[in-house]
């Protein structure tokens, strides 16, 4: 069971790169868009490392929602964290097929 869980991604540009600013999250599964909280990435980060939350995805699929992946942090150059689903290293955020906002 999750502390909570990511349900849309909100992305921006910078340096020709793309990369998470923001997310969508709820405290259960059950619970639509429409009424989320909002994150930044970096509230996100601190949740998991200090605070040892467990945030994972979630994604709709006929009407129901259904957990998705465990979300961690990735340490990139110069202090800086990426938000992956995926369990390689590679220094780019990477959440799936969320919906964006």
């Amino acid at each position: 069971m999750a502390d909570y869980y990511i349900c849309a991604v909100h992305y921006e540009n910078a340096n020709n790169e793309r990369y998470i600013s923001k997310v969508k999250i709820t405290f259960n599964l059950t619970t639509e868009i429409n009424t989320a909280y909002e994150k930044t990435k970096f509230e996100v980060v601190s949740d998991i490392e200090s605070l040892k939350k467990k945030v994972k995805t979630k994604y709709k699929s006929n009407n129901t929602w259904h957990e998705g992946e465990d979300v961690r942090v990735v340490n990139g150059d110069s202090g800086y964290k990426y938000l992956r689903t995926d369990s390689n290293n590679i220094k780019k955020d990477n959440l799936g097929n969320l919906p964006e906002y």
